[in-house]
């Protein structure tokens, strides 16, 4: 089926302006980013988390709760905040404060033993009015990293193989040379 000019234009610029809905559209709903946004499986990865207080009031704890399977080896210290371990599945800064329409950056290492995929920490914000809200960070668990003797063998596969390259395209070149003329036996 054949488009018009006209019609193809208009697919072209509706597709722009849905590229850009989903561009514009994905900080907006992030209220609290991390930093890189997945970790290995049966691994470990060191994350950030940036953290803006959008309320006038200043913020006075964070905490952050990973779900079932994912591991705070190690929380993170913050200047001007208190560093703890809750019941040893929460990481909360407290003592500090974070004014208005200013951001924080806090950190975990995390350790996942779930499959991959994309998993849910709970993150919350408490403020000195006594409000706390709620943010979903999402993460997602990436395949486990393959052992160095795996990428070995895969090197030693590869490298066979551009040597049998080679020297296919050596025996093509030789094959494919002109032959030495004759001397001729033609009376002069």
């Amino acid at each position: 089926m054949r488009c018009s000019g006209w019609s193809s234009l208009a697919i072209s610029a509706c597709s722009a302006v849905a590229v850009l809905v989903l561009v514009l559209a994905a900080p907006a709903a992030a209220h609290v980013v991390a930093s890189p946004t997945f970790l290995p499986s049966k691994g470990s990865e060191s994350i950030s988390f940036e953290v803006p207080n959008e309320r006038d009031d200043p913020m006075t704890s964070f905490t952050l709760t990973p779900p079932d399977g994912l591991e705070i080896e190690h929380v993170h210290p913050a200047d001007g905040w208190n560093v703890g371990l809750v019941d040893g599945t929460t990481a909360m800064w407290s003592g500090g404060s974070l004014a208005a329409s200013t951001t924080a950056t806090f950190g975990v290492t995390l350790r996942a033993d779930v499959d991959p995929g994309v998993v849910t920490l709970q993150a919350k914000q408490l403020y000195d009015s006594g409000a706390v809200v709620e943010w979903p960070v999402e993460l997602t668990v990436t395949p486990a990293e393959a052992s160095p003797s795996e990428n070995l063998a895969l090197a030693g596969v590869v490298g066979l193989i551009g040597v049998l390259v080679v020297v296919g395209i050596v025996v093509l070149a030789l094959r494919r040379r002109p032959r030495p003329a004759r001397a001729s036996r033609w009376p002069p």
